[in-house]
């Protein structure tokens, strides 16, 4: 089964709650066929100002980002001086770059190491570590390998540039990111990565973020022109031959630049900020990871929460759950790995 359990693990982590502009919100989270769990999420209604905050952090090469992020980033943001002015796309952005630096302080050194899976913690104990620890770290270094020996095959040299050069940093998980500020009259999204936000209008999706990858031009350009490069094999694009994604916060060894903003560095920790003001034909939010959206269309999301809510029997944390349960491979082999990632998803339904 290579990468993946023999049989998936569908214990939920759920929650529910309500307050401020959110009627009703559910959370749900499952690690399905991956050896470990490495998303985080956040929901909170009792900020300042009665607005809420939710959100979902996909970790890749371990869980110590994903977690930190969790722990953090609402604290950063409600104390930045530009969320009390109602500036919060310019405050999120900021305490977006502010994870990647505390994550290099060392008084937080500490508290990283705690939240590293279990697994990766006796992994360091036993030998020093590798790059790209976890189960990306594991596909990204057979994928590194197999495109050294095609560049050897087709007579490439040892000094190939395509080859990554960067040093290791001792921090070598990341995580993408997507925050949703809500308030009685607007939404605003901060997304660095491909975790979603989409919002639901009178039965039609409306995105409230777009994905990051690496192929997309925009990414390339700004990977290329810090010293990167993109690699594609088999339709799979990936930054200095290593990471799938091309935004995320941590993956601190593409950020090393000293001469550049963050917002150019390989990997950027920079987010798109989306703002829509609310109508009153807004039903709900749903905010997930990948592993969902591998799997679902934001209409088609829309679609099943929707008859899910409609049937009126159903708690949102329920449904957040049922999207769960029909977006779970039943084979990875037959699947192509669709469906075998973890998951997590939030609806918020609105007032």
């Amino acid at each position: 089964m290579g990468a993946y359990l023999s049989t998936p693990i569908t214990e939920k982590e759920s929650t529910t709650g309500s307050g401020g502009p959110a009627k009703e919100w559910g959370a749900s989270a499952m690690q399905g066929w991956r050896r470990s769990m490495e998303d985080a999420h956040v929901t909170r209604t009792d900020l300042p100002g009665g607005s809420c905050l939710f959100a979902v952090f996909d970790g890749h090469g371990g869980t110590e980002v994903s977690k930190f992020c969790g722990q953090h980033i609402t604290e950063q943001i409600t104390q930045h001086p530009k969320y009390s002015e109602g500036l919060w796309g310019d405050a999120m952005i900021d305490t977006f770059h502010k994870m990647d630096r505390m994550l290099r302080e060392p008084q937080y050194l500490s508290e990283v190491k705690r939240l590293r899976n279990k697994e990766d913690q006796q992994e360091e104990e036993e030998e020093e570590p590798e790059p790209e620890q976890g189960e990306d770290g594991a596909r990204a270094d057979l994928f590194h390998k197999l495109l050294s020996l095609k560049k050897l095959m087709d007579g490439g040299e040892k000094g190939d540039p395509q080859v990554c050069q960067l040093p290791e940093h001792q921090i070598q998980a990341g995580c993408t990111a997507v925050v949703c500020l809500l308030s009685d009259t607007e939404v605003t999204v901060a997304n660095a990565g491909d975790s979603r936000a989409v919002l639901c209008r009178n039965g039609v999706a409306v995105p409230l973020s777009y994905d990051h990858k690496p192929n997309q031009d925009r990414e390339r350009n700004r990977i290329v022109a810090a010293g990167g490069f993109v690699t594609d094999m088999n339709g799979q694009h990936r930054v200095n031959g290593n990471l799938n994604l091309s935004r995320a916060i941590g993956d601190l060894k593409y950020k090393s630049v000293p001469t550049l903003d963050p917002a150019a560095q390989i990997i950027t920790a920079e987010p798109d900020i989306m703002t829509e003001k609310r109508s009153p034909d807004d039903e709900f939010l749903i905010l997930a990871c990948d592993g969902i959206w591998d799997c679902m269309t934001n209409q088609s999301a829309c679609d099943f929460v929707r008859a899910q809510l409609a049937s009126g029997t159903l708690s949102t944390t329920q449904v957040a759950e049922n999207v769960l349960d029909e977006c779970l491979s039943k084979d990875p082999k037959e699947s192509g790995g669709i469906g075998c990632d973890n998951m997590t998803c939030i609806v918020v339904r609105l007032k």
